[in-house]
This record gives structure tokens, C-alpha cells and sequence, in this order.
């Protein structure tokens, strides 16, 4: 089943429901970022835990630069901006 996502903002951060699976949110770790005013360039898994429960962390860099980026914590159909 695939859905549509939402973003939210509240006073914790930036969060994004959507569909998410353990091993497939790159594209919702990709809104959040571009939510947060960094336009998505490379991103990579910094951590997975596979589950019923998983969690994966994506970092995601900001355009071309190396030193700008974003890490991204999904879990189950939630994604939140770290920092």
C-alpha cells in the first residue's frame, strides 16, 4: 500500500510520515532534508537496525559540499531530522 507523505513541523524538528520500509526511505530521508534547506545530493546509511522495529540513519549531503550535511533518522513510516 503506498500512500502520500506529510510533513510536519513541530517544536522537536522536522518529522515526515510517509511510506517508509526498513530498506527503502531514501526518498523520504531526501524530503526531510530538502525541508530543512539542503538541497539532497549524495546520501548513505550510517546506521540500520532491521526489525519489526527497525531504524535506519541516512546522512545526506547538502549539494556538493562534503562538510554540509544532514543526518536523518527513519523509523517504521516516520522520518526525523537529527541534526
Amino acid at each position: 500500500m503506498v500512500g502520500l507523505g506529510v510533513v510536519v513541523v513541530s517544536a522537536f524538528g522536522l518529522l515526515f510520515a510517509g511510506p517508509v520500509q526498513a530498506a527503502g526511505a531514501e526518498p523520504e530521508a531526501k524530503a526531510v532534508a530538502a525541508a530543512s534547506n539542503c538541497k539532497p545530493g549524495k546520501i548513505e546509511v550510517m546506521r540500520q537496525i532491521p526489525g519489526g522495529n527497525g531504524e535506519i540513519v541516512y546522512k545526506v549531503t547538502c549539494g556538493d559540499y562534503k562538510e554540509m550535511y544532514v543526518l536523518v533518522q527513519c523509523r517504521q513510516r516516520l522520518c526525523t531530522l537529527l541534526r
